[in-house]
């Protein structure tokens, strides 16, 4: 087998034909540069932020405390809204009063942090950093979808998706690309079966 370019030659006794490479490493490849250009970025942010603490105090936080929980992100206060209303007797109007007062301190933390940065100049750093890891999530849901074409390939990504799970990461991209994988393998298996049928 000789590679040529973008694509594989393969010579057979009968016929030669262009095979491309298996998607999945590349996209395995993309995601894993997103992840240590976020990593790079964070840590560069902490050690921002530790400067300008000397000078201008701690950032102010953006978690909230709401009955039991001590510290919750913007993104939970819908979750333990539904969480309240579930409770045996809740009183209704008492949790949504209390939900409406839980995002307005939430938006407040949310401007307080936004300010911090404006006053430390580090806005522009931490914009980068969230656009990074926006496109970092974007990219493990695009990869989680690509669907290996070779056994070798899906080999490849359930590798990456173990190593992930090891470390004790835990996007959501997880469970889609051991979705996939399984449907690419079922794939494989039913078109070799199908191979094996027609050469008989």
């Amino acid at each position: 087998m000789t590679p040529t370019g973008p694509f594989e030659i393969r010579m057979t006794s009968k016929i030669t034909f262009l095979r491309a490479p298996d998607p999945i490493y590349a996209a395995i490849e993309q995601y894993r540069k997103l992840v240590a250009e976020s990593d790079r970025l964070y840590d560069e942010l902490q050690k921002a932020e530790n400067v300008a603490e000397k000078k201008h105090g701690r950032r102010p936080s953006s978690l909230i405390a709401w009955r039991s929980y001590s510290a919750i992100s913007a993104s939970e206060i819908d979750d333990r809204r539904e969480e309240f209303l579930r409770q045996p007797g809740a009183d209704r109007k008492q949790v949504e009063r209390e939900y409406r007062y839980a995002k307005d301190r939430a938006r407040a933390a949310a401007r307080a942090g936004l300010e911090w940065d404006k006053r430390t100049g580090i806005t522009p750093l931490r914009q980068l950093y969230e656009r990074t890891r926006r496109a970092e999530t974007a990219v493990g849901r695009r990869m989680a979808k690509t669907k290996p074409t070779t056994p070798a390939g899906a080999a490849a990504l359930i590798d990456y998706v173990r190593r992930d799970i090891e470390i004790g990461e835990g996007p959501e991209w997880h469970k889609i690309a051991l979705a996939t994988t399984a449907a690419a393998l079922s794939s494989m298996s039913s078109r070799r079966a199908l191979s094996s049928l027609r050469r008989q």
